[in-house]
């Protein structure tokens, strides 16, 4: 699925979306781990060195029993050059079984202040 975000640079952005199964029950667990990443453009570094963000989340704590992933991108985290960037959330689970959640262009826009970083 794909979902494009848009982001004014330093502005603290919440993340939110649903991830079921086909019986409509949550497909995470609190042992798996949830990634954000976003980079300039696709690459093929498995350490994902050229990231300018680079969030890893255990899922027990953005997961409510619904099946709803929330995570905050901080200020910090989007205090980053203005521009187009390539992005994607990723479920890494217990078993080891990787799985794109969602993924899209990334604009963050530039802010007036930035004073308070």
């Amino acid at each position: 699925m794909a979902k494009n975000l848009k982001i004014i640079r330093g502005n603290t952005q919440t993340v939110t979306l649903t991830v079921l199964d086909a019986e409509s029950a949550a497909a995470v667990e609190p042992t798996d781990t949830v990634y954000f990443t976003a980079k300039t453009k696709y690459d093929n570094d498995s350490t994902d060195s050229a990231a300018v963000i680079a969030k890893t989340m255990n899922a027990g704590d953005v997961l409510d029993p619904s099946g709803v992933i929330t995570f905050k991108l901080t200020a910090t985290d989007v205090d980053i050059l203005p521009g187009r960037y390539v992005y994607d959330i990723v479920l890494k689970q217990a078993d080891y079984d990787r799985i794109t959640l969602l993924e899209g262009k990334l604009k963050i826009t530039p802010a007036a202040t930035l004073r308070g970083f």
